[in-house]
């Protein structure tokens, strides 16, 4: 298993039982009728469904719309471009978030995981909207983060797996809101 769905298992096993959860499947990487002799013609259509983001979460009376990204690396590269291909936060991820967040009551944001720090961040959409409109840059990373309000998740070390302390990622995103 891949160190990005590890992540989503662990940071899934740590949520509190009185919280909803659903998983958005990832979709297959396309959907493309071959010939017969097992080739895809050039005028088949080919296409990939994307997912707005990764997860749904529910703690009543708010909506926590979030999409997990976990790097081993010093920064997290974003897409500017549609014809970007290899980016970890892609510009559909960015507008679902976008999307969903409009609506009271509802967070929608990022969950950053930094393997090499052992660090993971909550970074609100909107949050990450003013670092984006605002950076030429190609990436964000640990230090843009916690300039535009990213909020530490804390989490522990099980043995092997973490544990994230999602209750209390609840309660920093409910207390920053009130901040401003």
């Amino acid at each position: 298993m891949n160190s990005g769905k590890i992540f989503e298992k662990e940071f899934k096993d740590s949520i509190p039982n009185d919280t909803y959860i659903f998983r958005v499947a990832d979709p297959p990487q396309s959907f493309a009728q071959k010939d017969e002799e097992g080739n895809f013609p050039k005028n088949n259509l080919r296409f990939s469904a994307k997912n707005p983001y990764d997860f749904i979460l529910f703690l009543k009376p708010n909506l926590f719309p979030c999409e997990l990204k976990s790097t081993i690396g010093t920064s997290i590269s974003i897409q500017f471009e549609k014809k970007e291909k290899g980016k970890m936060i892609k510009l559909h991820q960015i507008a679902g978030l976008t999307k969903d967040n409009k609506f009271d009551g509802s967070y929608a944001g990022f969950i950053l995981n930094f393997r090499k720090t052992n660090i993971t961040y909550w970074l609100g959409i909107e949050d990450f909207n003013r670092f984006f409109k605002t950076t030429t840059k190609k990436s964000i990373n640990e230090k843009d983060i916690v300039e535009f309000n990213g909020i530490v998740v804390r989490q522990e070390l099980k043995k092997v797996a973490y544990r994230y302390f999602i209750k209390d990622m609840f309660k920093d995103i409910l207390e920053a809101d009130c901040d401003f």
